[in-house]
């Protein structure tokens, strides 16, 4: 009866579940995936840089997430974007920061061992600097002992040639002390530098201990298993570029060589090693919206109220009904929503232009410049000559340069080269395609400016009379010692007077109107354009005299 029971229980226990469905199986969601990526492209600009990571994988079907980790603790949240190529859905991406902790006892360890080896070192070669030192002292007074008994006594204690090895034999001890602390100090020095080396990486170790980092999880549907490319880009700060330009220029040919190139910076966190490198002229820090003007307000001016009357005013004021306060405060702020809603227009006009650098680059993340060369470029010249004689007696080589090319060139400095030597560094102002441009290339000895005052007097006309006047007159000299024909422009200027008492009158030039040869310009300055031929010389006459109150200094004359 007993096992016919326990029959029956296990029957109906079958039955129950047969009967019943069973629950779903909880699907299993694989955990998240860390990529090793591969930073591939990054455009620079000019305060910020756009870097573009790669990672290329084998996915299985099904919920995938995958983590790009150690990323720059600088980036912009907003800018990351996450893109690729295989048969997937991108369904969310998530930015997290979190703070990395290394192990850095090791190198730590090793740098201190360092240290404490270095100092031990500096150590020994103070003590040795020391006993030279005293070994030079010993040495001299040796010498004066035996150089004062011999002074003392008649006759020399030893022989000539004796007394001659025994000199030969003290300087020599001497010049070997001497070199000896001279290569200690040397040594000296160079385990300085390294203990400052050493002590800034200990510095740096100590910060890399811990240090903050940003996560991007991009969670994927993946419909078919495959190999698949995930690029994730992201804006981070902490990098910068700006042009640097080369100009070589022969004083034989109507052209020059600019090696228009870039110097590239970043302390951005992580390395940027055989990527593609663009540069970019746009200024994401000045935004896209363009400014609106305000109502420009003139007013009569009004003297502020005493206190008793700006305070009855107030009074009446807030004894008024509020209608009308009320009617001009809604009005106001309607001005001011109109004005932030013109704000945010943005200028769909403005333009910017990259460059794409050939082949691959590499900027380590250590805030030092490196030059990468954009592109050089072989433009049209116009050679010439200025040259101001009243501020310096020199022919100052100018060029005329022609941006012949598509490259638009930013503001920078210059390094200027002629006929294969320096010259000076100057600088390149923003120049478009087509524009044209001015470049100093340094003085020319081969042509010979003076300026001489040649006569001065002074004459007053009549016994009684209450003028004075004083007549300049100077001559300028120019002369070209080149073997080849030159155009050169000369200028100089007259004294302008600040006060109707003094009256300046021009005597030479003889101007009346613009030439090809003479023209004037603002406050009262001449320009000459000559050409001479080689070996020849020209003379211009500058004189003026200046007419004022007899017995009144005047300030300003030379």
């Amino acid at each position: 009866m007993k096992r016919f029971i326990v029959l029956m229980a296990f029957l109906a226990g079958m039955a129950s579940a047969y009967g019943q469905p069973r629950p779903a199986p909880t699907p299993v969601v694989p955990s998240p995936q860390v990529l090793a990526s591969k930073i591939v492209e990054v455009t620079v600009f000019t305060d910020r840089a756009l870097v573009t990571r790669r990672a290329e994988l084998e996915l299985a079907a099904g919920e995938r997430t995958l983590v790009f980790s150690d990323l720059p603790a600088y980036i912009d949240p907003a800018s990351v974007q996450v893109s690729g190529k295989g048969s997937f859905m991108l369904r969310d991406v998530r930015v997290a920061a979190r703070q990395l902790v290394r192990d850095v006892s090791e190198q730590a360890n090793r740098l201190q061992d360092r240290k404490w080896a270095l100092e031990e070192t500096l150590v020994e070669k103070n003590d040795r600097i020391r006993e030279a030192e005293a070994e030079r002292a010993f040495v001299s007074d040796i010498a004066k002992k035996i150089t004062a008994a011999s002074d003392q006594e008649a006759a020399p204690i030893l022989e000539p040639d004796k007394w001659m090895k025994m000199v030969d034999f003290y300087r020599a001890r001497l010049a070997a002390i001497d070199a000896d602390i001279r290569t200690s100090r040397k040594d000296i020095v160079n385990i300085q530098a390294e203990l400052s080396k050493v002590g800034r990486e200990l510095q740096d170790l100590g910060s890399q201990g811990a240090k903050s980092v940003n996560e991007v999880e991009a969670s994927f549907d993946v419909t078919t298993a495959g190999r698949v490319e995930v690029n994730l880009s992201y804006i981070v700060f902490g990098s910068s570029w700006r042009p640097d330009y080369s100009l070589r220029a022969s004083s034989s040919t109507a052209r020059v060589s600019l090696h228009y190139q870039a110097l590239v910076r970043q302390n951005t966190g992580e390395d940027w090693s055989d990527v593609s490198l663009r540069l970019s002229t746009a200024k994401p820090q000045v935004g896209g919206s363009m400014p609106v003007l305000s109502p420009w307000i003139l007013d009569l001016y009004r003297a502020e109220p005493r206190y008793a009357e700006r305070r009855k005013a107030d009074e009446e004021m807030l004894a008024k009904p509020s209608a009308a306060p009320m009617g001009g405060a809604v009005k106001e702020k309607d001005a001011r929503e109109d004005m932030a809603y013109a704000q945010a227009t943005p200028d769909a006009g403005a333009t910017a232009v990259s460059f794409a650098l050939a082949g691959k680059a590499a900027v380590a993340s250590d805030n030092k410049d490196r030059k990468l060369t954009i592109v050089v470029l072989d433009l049209p010249a116009k050679y010439s000559y200025a040259a101001v004689p009243k501020l310096a007696p020199y022919a100052f080589f100018k060029a005329t340069i022609t941006n012949a090319s598509d490259y638009p060139f930013l503001a920078g400095t210059s390094h200027v080269f002629v006929d294969g030597g320096y010259v000076a560094d100057a600088s390149i102002d923003r120049v478009p395609p087509g524009g044209e441009f001015d470049a100093d290339l340094g003085i020319d000895e081969g042509i010979a400016v003076e300026r001489v005052l040649k006569k001065k007097f002074d004459e007053t006309a009549g016994i009684i009379s209450k003028k004075s006047k004083t007549t300049y007159q100077y001559e300028i000299t120019v002369k070209n010692g080149k073997a080849t024909p030159v155009t050169i422009k000369v200028s100089d200027q007259l004294p302008m007077p600040a006060n109707e008492a003094i009256v300046v009158k021009t005597l030479a030039p003889q101007y009346s109107k613009d030439t090809e040869t003479l023209k004037k310009g603002d406050f009262e300055t001449f320009t000459w354009t000559l050409v001479l031929a080689p070996k020849e010389e020209t003379r211009l006459p500058l004189s003026f005299s200046v007419e004022y109150p007899k017995g009144t200094p005047i300030t300003g004359l030379e």
